[in-house]
């Protein structure tokens, strides 16, 4: 077989359902074998959109995304994609194209150091240089992506690599060990949860990716405890569940006197797990799967480097089974006297301009309960956090702790390709939207029928509020209300234009007819988020907590 039909035999042998790219000629060979034995095509508009497609493949399916591009800008412009990936420990797979190994050092057309540039924002890096190779190459490259805590690889294939002949053998990626933690450890930590008086879990994305949601609700009702999910793990316990404290998770926080934090790194999202987010006296369980995320950033009393699903399971074994108490019901009614505020302050936001608060609870009244969510932007994320709920694992996806903007869009094209039967909205600020609005083609041209719903204020509103909190002015934040819904409506979508907050529930409701939908909403620029309110944490004294 040639170099371009070994490549697509082994992602059929890894059971790779969709290839996302952007044709070029370094990596023709593998997009035609590809067509030519089923493994689908989506071509998008953007190198960045295919990085973040495969991203989102990922975060709902469980399965690696593969990204194809060509050589030199090819690769670059799927940068910021991987570094989310790497940020938020997904597992892609990106397949670039190189010029030809002969040609190397001679000033080839997109002839750079890839491998080089590619190393600090992804797990494993390599270039492949004999054609009979490709299929090792490809199936390590998958299983690099699934194995420890998941994360973006690159691979290289030179094009005369892809276009050489060789005899071998397609195999499938290895399988992925799953460590169980250390016995001891395990039973360490047990002790100081059987002994607390107010047991807190975090869940975080090591969760949903270990596949643990089953686990983790055993711990909690086994515990009596209440829990708080990290945004990268929203909806792996729904948010309405009786154990859930999410509006009050600094409450939480401040007051637990033991906190088993799984899969959940202590980032600023996290802030850092210091005071005065966190109780100074609490002890802390860690599980995670990654040895090097024990113990950073703060101190931690019991590490356990295991799998999720693994460490929540035998930490049920150990636990005495007790029923949830006072401090759960405490927290509880905090949890609902803070909802009730918030449908309050929406309700008062119903007349005049549309509230961006109106704009999420009007989505969250369309949303059925199986449905995928985008959340893509700064202030509109914000607002979103509040009223949007998250049901089901990997239905909520967000720029997650990179802050990456311009992947809704895409994310809800990838959502909608894998579970073709449920609901895919893009929630987009309009800043965010000007960076990957053009995958509206993308969605039109594979018949991918999403909701955009575009929060459309005429500003980046987040920067405007954290400027003018800390200069007293902003500059290079006002942007012009244009009116998406004719781009949409350009690019083969249907456009519905909303200027009145009454108008809201019938342009989400009705049904989309096929067609992806535009929703140009014109929002009231005034009102300012959470973290619009905190300035976006980058001064010390005003740290934003975006778990919050």
């Amino acid at each position: 077989m040639t170099g371009g039909e070994l490549v697509a035999q082994a992602l059929a042998a890894a059971s790779v359902r969709h290839v996302f790219t952007l044709v070029g000629g370094h990596t023709t060979p593998v997009v035609d074998a590809c067509a030519q034995i089923g493994v689908g095509i989506v071509d998008v508009r953007h190198e960045e959109a295919a990085a973040h497609m495969a991203h989102a493949w990922a975060r709902t399916t469980g399965e690696p995304g593969i990204a194809l591009v060509t050589a030199g800008p090819g690769v670059t412009n799927t940068v910021t994609g991987v570094a989310h990936a790497w940020s938020g420990g997904a597992p892609l797979v990106v397949l670039a194209g190189r010029a030809p190994l002969a040609q190397a050092d001679r000033g080839a057309l997109h002839e750079m150091d890839q491998v080089a540039l590619m190393r600090p924002i992804t797990k494993w890096a390599a270039t492949v240089f004999e054609t009979g190779r490709l299929p090792e190459y490809v199936a390590r490259a998958i299983a690099e992506s699934r194995s420890g805590r998941p994360g973006p690889v690159f691979l290289e294939l030179p094009s005369d690599v892809l276009r050489g002949s060789a005899d071998a053998d397609v195999i499938a990626p290895a399988a992925v060990p799953r460590p169980a933690g250390d016995p001891a450890a395990v039973a360490e930590g047990a002790t100081l949860l059987a002994q607390a008086r107010r047991p807190l879990v975090v869940a975080g994305s090591g969760v949903f990716w270990s596949g643990a949601g089953e686990e983790l609700l055993a711990l909690v009702e086994h515990l009596g405890a209440p829990v708080i999910v990290s945004h990268a793990a929203r909806g792996i316990l729904p948010d309405d569940h009786s154990h859930h404290v999410g509006a009050v998770r600094s409450q939480a926080l401040r007051t637990a006197d033991v906190v088993l934090v799984v899969g959940s790194r202590f980032n600023f999202m996290l802030a850092y797990g210091q005071p005065p987010r966190w109780n100074p006296e609490a002890q802390v369980v860690q599980v995670d799967v990654d040895p090097g995320a024990l113990g950073r950033n703060r101190r931690v009393d019991v590490e356990i480097a295991g799998d999720a699903r693994l460490v929540l399971r035998a930490l049920v074994h150990g636990l005495p089974r007790r029923p949830a108490g006072s401090w759960l019901a405490e927290l509880r009614r905090a949890d609902a006297e803070s909802r009730a505020r918030l449908a309050a302050e929406t309700a008062a936001a119903r007349t005049g301009s549309i509230h961006p608060l109106s704009v999420c609870s009007a989505l969250a009244r369309a949303l059925e309960p199986d449905a995928f969510v985008a959340v893509d932007g700064g202030d509109i994320l914000s607002f979103a956090r509040q009223a949007v709920p998250g049901r089901r694992p990997g239905g909520w996806l967000d720029s997650g702790s990179f802050g990456c903007l311009g992947y809704g869009v895409a994310a809800a094209c990838a959502a909608k390709l894998a579970f073709p039967d449920r609901q895919a909205v893009a929630l987009v600020g309009d800043g965010a939207f000007g960076l990957g609005a053009i995958e509206l083609d993308t969605a039109a041209r594979h018949g991918l029928a999403i909701l955009v719903l575009v929060s459309n204020n005429g500003a980046w509103a987040i920067e405007a509020a954290s400027q003018e909190m800390e200069f007293g002015r902003s500059v290079a934040t006002a942007l012009e209300r244009r009116p998406y819904h004719l781009l949409a409506e350009s690019l083969g979508c249907e456009g519905v234009e909303v200027t009145r907050t009454d108008e809201l529930d019938a342009a989400l409701a009705a049904p989309l007819g096929g067609r992806p939908r535009l929703v140009n909403v014109h929002t009231d620029p005034a009102p300012r988020s959470p973290d619009g309110r905190r300035g976006l944490g980058l001064v010390p004294d005003r740290q934003a907590v975006a778990f919050e």
